[in-house]
């Protein structure tokens, strides 16, 4: 049999195999699986492809997993055996995921959001101030490997586990730093610290924080003074200048008859002392 029939066997029928939740269209809703699946179709037009996503959604892939630098699966084709495929990416070394960390950790908000499990939408300036990209950026910057017959790279079993892969990646985006060599517990551990330790410094700060006790227990003393409150003088006194307002607007007295008491002199009258 040559492969072009072999090719356009059916597969075998699996039960319980890792399906893809999208039936139709793209795979991938997050920007950062979407990137991870532009770098496939990017590389390659075949139709493989479009095979590959129908082997997702169908649940052919048997077994998955995301280790340090590595993503190993197995997908069942038409003979009887699965066939293995592994999808490696250049885990990062330790110094250069302490610069990484450092990096998020200098960015309050970055560092927030990742304590909260949350992907921060531009995770990848990190990265690239660090020399470094968050993504593969060519296909060819991966090693994949299918243990299939195929000669095509990619071909439609690491086609399909790159589709559920990135549905793997919407879910947990952590995965992403699994497989770039750093767990999602030393990661967020390793930031903790280092927030920590930058809270730290704000103690060595003297501040006087006084009564800690609760309001409901000293409020029979709240409003009283220690004894070294220095004296208070409150003065009260009154402009030197009467009907001064009046006098800055303008006497609105025009059209009062002759001899009347215009406004100025009525409220100058009003408010000298001895007129009150």
């Amino acid at each position: 049999m040559n492969w072009y029939n072999y090719d356009n066997r059916s597969p075998k029928e699996i039960k319980d195999g890792i399906e893809a939740q999208s039936k139709r269209g793209d795979i991938g809703e997050q920007w950062w699986s979407r990137r991870f699946v532009d770098v496939l179709e990017s590389y390659s037009k075949s139709n493989r492809l479009t095979r590959g996503k129908r082997y997702a959604r169908k649940g052919q892939i048997v077994d998955l997993t995301v280790e340090n630098g590595v993503v190993s699966a197995q997908v069942q084709g038409s003979r009887a055996d699965p066939y293995d495929i592994t999808i490696r990416g250049d885990a990062l070394d330790e110094d250069t995921w302490t610069e990484v960390e450092a990096a998020m950790a200098d960015r309050a908000v970055f560092a927030a959001q990742l304590l909260t499990e949350e992907m921060p939408a531009d995770i990848e300036e990190v990265f690239e101030a660090c020399g470094v990209p968050l993504f593969p950026e060519t296909y060819s910057d991966m090693r994949t490997r299918c243990s299939c017959p195929d000669h095509a790279n990619p071909c439609k079993h690491i086609a399909a586990v790159f589709y559920v892969l990135a549905e793997r990646f919407d879910d947990d985006p952590f995965l992403i730093f699994r497989w770039r060599g750093r767990s999602r517990e030393t990661l967020l551990d390793n930031l903790r610290e280092r927030r920590g330790a930058d809270d730290d410094t704000a103690d060595q700060v003297p501040f006087d924080r006084g009564d800690d006790r609760p309001l409901g227990e000293c409020r029979d003393d709240f409003w009283t003074g220690d004894g070294d409150v220095p004296e208070i003088q409150i003065r009260s006194g009154t402009t030197g200048t009467a009907a001064g307002v009046l006098k800055r607007l303008g006497d609105p007295s025009t059209g009062l008859a002759d001899g009347e008491e215009t406004l100025v002199e009525y409220y100058t009258e009003m408010t000298k002392p001895d007129s009150v």
